[in-house]
């Protein structure tokens, strides 16, 4: 499964918590913004935005619907 806006991604990264799960807002190139939640997207506390290497980011193969998906 390809990252893209609204995959809901995991990371083994040290910046990153243990179970902590993000949703990819905006792709640049190699570069993806990732808003990470403590947990459940939607359901759990927001910790930060912060810009990732997408090869940083594992793909939970789940997507948060919207409506406009467009990789800038």
């Amino acid at each position: 499964m390809q990252i893209e806006i609204g995959s809901i991604v995991q990371s083994t990264h040290i910046a990153v918590p243990a179970g902590a799960l993000g949703i990819v807002t905006r792709i640049l190139g190699n570069m993806a913004m990732v808003t990470w939640y403590e947990g459940q997207p939607g359901a759990s506390r927001k910790l930060n935005t912060e810009p990732f290497f997408i090869e940083d980011l594992i793909d939970t193969g789940e997507q948060l619907p919207s409506p406009s998906r467009s990789v800038h």
